[in-house]
């Protein structure tokens, strides 16, 4: 039975940037806690994340990826503003149960929504409310199943702007070829005591990597 909704912001604080400036759209990105060579990324456009950039690049190894890469200082009241704005669009539709993050939510489905086309019509619907509503710029990936971990975890595995349902009768095939550390939750010290006690994922398929 699908019971939850994990809705995750793509590039979050980099969409917000975008939003407001339209010359930044389609550009590799990078936002910084201040404008120094010395810093690093606090989150990456995906044109960016094409370059290999990604959140924690030092500025001066993000410019040898990619000279054209483009630095914007944070601006937190900003990203703040703009998650209350997704918020509301979310909530003419189904009510936010848990703000997990500043760009990740879960909605608790009803009865009604337990059906897969409904599920799937709700989170279409939520797209296009916060396109409409919010911003083009902001793209998320939604993941649906039932309950919370699998929800967040279907949530990953298809970005940007992604859409994934995992219903009982596709799993485990559906997620069985995931590496220990695409689990949420499992770090590498825990990844590792698990490889130890003789856990692994299939030693055909190659590291997957899910940016937020």
């Amino acid at each position: 039975m699908l019971r939850w909704l994990v809705l995750d912001l793509n590039s979050f604080f980099a969409s917000c940037e975008q939003q407001e400036s339209p010359e930044l759209r389609g550009q590799p990105v990078i936002v910084v806690p201040t404008m120094a060579e010395t810093t690093c990324a606090i989150a990456a456009s995906y044109p960016a994340k094409a370059f290999g950039i990604k959140t924690g690049t030092l500025v001066h190894e993000a410019r040898r990826l990619c000279p054209e890469v483009k630095l914007v200082q944070a601006r937190h009241k900003l990203y703040v503003e703009y998650h209350h704005r997704v918020l509301s669009a979310i909530d003419r539709h189904i009510p936010v149960e848990d703000v997990m993050s500043i760009d990740e939510v879960a909605c608790r489905l009803d009865k009604v929504q337990h059906d897969l086309a409904v599920a799937r019509s709700l989170a279409l619907a939520i797209k296009r409310e916060i396109h409409s509503q919010v911003g083009e710029c902001l793209t998320s990936s939604i993941g649906i199943s039932a309950n919370k971990l699998l929800a967040k975890l279907a949530s990953n595995m298809q970005k940007p702007d992604g859409l994934v349902i995992l219903t009982p009768e596709t799993l485990p095939g559906s997620i069985v070829h995931l590496e220990l550390r695409d689990i949420p939750g499992i770090g590498p010290n825990m990844a590792a005591r698990l490889q130890r006690a003789g856990t692994r994922r299939p030693p055909s398929r190659p590291r997957r990597s899910f940016s937020p």
